[in-house]
Parts: structure tokens; sequence; C-alpha cells
């Protein structure tokens, strides 16, 4: 119980620190019940008043609206930049996954309750985000606010030319789709979406998409389409595509040259693969997206040999013709030269 009435400045703020934001007021009544449940004080209308004036003056961004009552705006940090703190701690593997739920709890903590709900449809990968477009905070706000309110978005979209520089891809065009989640992979922000022209969830990087809008478009709720009928589970969504590529999700099945190497696969696909032992020899099969698994073993080849699907063997071995090709062509030119 505290006692002292002269706290009511402090605990004035810590009440509109906890309960409000542009969504949620508090008349004046409301503070004093609050304040009463919370603190066991009791405190006038007057005495409101005039430490909410008070506050105003020290520079805290303190709204009133008619009828409404009064709400803490701004923050230290708003809603986008809390999202990259966040992401960035989860990121870290330089601490236990204890150590960065506190520390996220912290950052969240200077936002009301209600903001704090927010976050559940964003989910962490491996590294820390790293972006040089100046936009992105405010495209992430715009695309978070419609995944929350289930509206379509339209955007521009990103690519890079001939001299390395960004240009607006097919002359501006804008891109219509449903958002359903952003995710972190590998430093990079992905919006995983619905694009109606082709009936299937895609991906655009974050940091590519410019000025984007909430537009009033027929919304495709993820639950309705075909493919996710049972339901849409995140997680096994990007275990299954592990750079967040599109395309078809398979089952390959490799050997595995060295048992120190099983670590690859399980640090990488965890339970989407099966590991097991069959003549004395180690073999995993792995469920994933043909793309994504295609860039894995051309990273990890040399730890593994690809017994099946046909299509993956043949795709990595035209590749490696092509590059023994290219190969062979520079060293006949630095034998000419």
């Amino acid at each position: 119980m505290i006692i002292n009435k002269k706290s009511s400045l402090i605990l004035i703020l810590k009440v509109l620190e906890e309960y409000t934001d542009e969504d949620h007021l508090l008349t004046q009544q409301q503070i004093i019940d609050k304040i009463s449940q919370l603190y066991n004080i009791d405190l006038e209308r007057k005495s409101v008043s005039n430490s909410i004036s008070l506050l105003i003056e020290l520079g805290y961004d303190i709204v009133s609206i008619p009828r409404k009552g009064y709400c803490l705006l701004s923050r230290l940090f708003d809603d986008s930049e809390i999202t990259f703190l966040i992401d960035a701690i989860f990121s870290s593997k330089s601490i236990s996954g204890k150590q960065a739920e506190q520390l996220a709890n912290k950052c969240s903590s200077i936002l009301s309750k209600y903001k704090r709900k927010n976050y559940s449809y964003l989910y962490k990968s491996e590294e820390i985000n790293r972006t040089e477009n100046k936009d992105v905070f405010l495209t992430i706000e715009i695309i978070s606010e419609a995944i929350k309110n289930k509206k379509c978005i339209s955007f521009q979209y990103l690519s890079y030319d001939e001299n390395c520089k960004l240009n607006y891809r097919y002359n501006g065009y804008r891109y219509i789709v449903s958002p359903y989640y952003l995710i972190n992979n590998f430093g990079r922000y992905y919006l995983i979406c619905h694009r109606k022209k082709y009936n299937k969830i895609i991906n655009f990087r974050v940091d590519y998409i410019k000025n984007v809008e909430i537009i009033d478009k027929e919304y495709i709720d993820i639950k309705t389409l075909e493919e996710y009928k049972n339901g849409f589970s995140i997680s096994n969504y990007l275990n299954d595509h592990i750079y967040v590529f599109g395309g078809e999700i398979i089952k390959a099945k490799f050997l595995i040259n060295n048992p120190a190497s099983i670590s690859y696969i399980v640090d990488w696909f965890k339970d989407n693969a099966k590991i097991y032992q069959e003549d004395n020899k180690i073999y995993a099969e792995i469920k994933c997206n043909e793309n994504a698994l295609y860039y894995w073993y051309m990273q990890y080849n040399e730890h593994f040999i690809i017994i099946e699907p046909i299509s993956l063997i043949e795709r990595v071995k035209k590749s490696a013709e092509d590059i023994l090709n290219k190969i062979g062509a520079v060293k006949k030119y630095n034998f000419r030269k």
C-alpha cells in the first residue's frame, strides 16, 4: 500500500503507460478507479487534472479527446522500433532463450498492455536484420496494421539493374496481396502473403517493398485456401522453406559420408529430417522446398550424396557441368593471354 498522496504524479503516469494508447483511452474517473484498485489511494479529479497538466509540461505526449479521455500517445520507442529490437534480441546466438525472453519483455514494457499483444505474427530466425532502406520501419508498420485488420495491401517492388542500382520492377507495377506474416530470415525481413493472380502463397523481401498502401480489396483469409484447409502452421512453413523460396515441397534421400556431418542436417531441418542406418550406411530423408534444398546441397555437397529424387540429381549435375565449363573457358582465356 502506498500512503503518500504526493506520489499521484508517478502513479498517474504508470497507469497511462500501462493502460492507454491511441486506441485505448481512460477518463479522469477511470484513472481514479485504476489507482484506487491498484494502489489503494483515493484521488480527486482536480488532482488528476493538475498532474496530467504537469506531465504535459514535462514533455510527455499525453492527448485528451473530449468525452473519451486521456492517452499517452508516444513512447521512447515506437511500435516498429520495438519490433526491430525484439527481433534482434531473439536473433542473438550469444544468449539463452530465457535471457532473450527477459530482455524482450523489458523492451516491450514501455508499450501499453494492449500493444504488447500485437507481436504474435512476427517470427524470428537467425541473423540480426540490417538494411539501408530508410522506409523499412514505415513499411513494416503499415504491413503489420494490415495483418492485424486482415486488409489487402498494394505496393511497388524494387530490383537491381545491370548497374547494381535499385529500380522499380515492371516500371512501377503495383502488386496486390493479402498479407499474413512477417519473418526475419538470415538478416532479411520477408512478407508471407497470398497473391490472387496466381492463387498461392508467395514471399517478398520487405526491404524491396516501396510505397505500400492498405487498400479496399477482397482479402483472402489463409484458412480458406485449399492447400491449408486443415490449418496453416507458420513453423512448418518456415521449416519447409529454409531459404524462404517458393516452390514444391519434396522428399529427398541423402547418403551421409561422415557421421559428424549429421549436425548440418539437424541444424537446418530438425523434425523435417529422418536419419537412419541401412546396410551399415547412414541415410537422411528430408522434406523441404526443392529450391531451398538445392541451394542447401550446393553449400554442403562435400558431406552428402543425393540418392533421390532424380529431378534434384539432374539439377545438381547440370550445375556442376556448367561450373566446369565456365572454369574451362577461363583457363583457355588465361592460356591465350
